[in-house]
């Protein structure tokens, strides 16, 4: 029987335009209060996996991922479910803002993505421990 992961298995790093992109967010809108910042698989095309970035209450099976940055006063917390833990476990998180090619929005980057294109998961040592026969 494989390990779960743990939050200690995500090599995770936070660019320093995304940490001050969710600090903003986090500190200006109020409706984000008691929600916690989530990267997650949205889909699977031919070229890999895309992703989704938001904030949401964390649910119970997902891992926290915890990174302090005391030269801003600032812990971040960053929720991914299992399945989205599982095929990102080394992964860049960073904050685009190019107003003048109209593009804003948060990147992730997964050093795996190359082993994911296509119909990878007709190889069943690419999946997760619980999608096995």
């Amino acid at each position: 029987m494989e390990k779960s992961l743990t939050a200690n298995d995500i090599d995770l790093f936070v660019t320093d335009s995304a940490i001050r992109q969710i600090q903003l967010m986090q500190n200006h809108d109020y409706t984000l209060e008691g929600l916690t910042f989530r990267i997650k698989i949205g889909g699977k095309g031919c070229d890999g996996f895309t992703y989704e970035t938001g904030f949401s209450e964390p649910h119970q099976d997902d891992l926290i991922i915890e990174k302090h940055y005391p030269l801003i006063s600032f812990d971040l917390k960053i929720l991914l479910d299992p399945f989205s833990a599982f095929y990102t476990q080394k992964m860049t998180l960073d904050y685009l803002f190019d107003p003048q090619n109209n593009e804003e929005g948060f990147v992730v980057q997964n050093a795996a993505d190359g082993t994911h294109k296509g119909k990878f998961f007709k190889d069943e040592s690419k999946l997760p421990p619980w999608a096995k026969k």
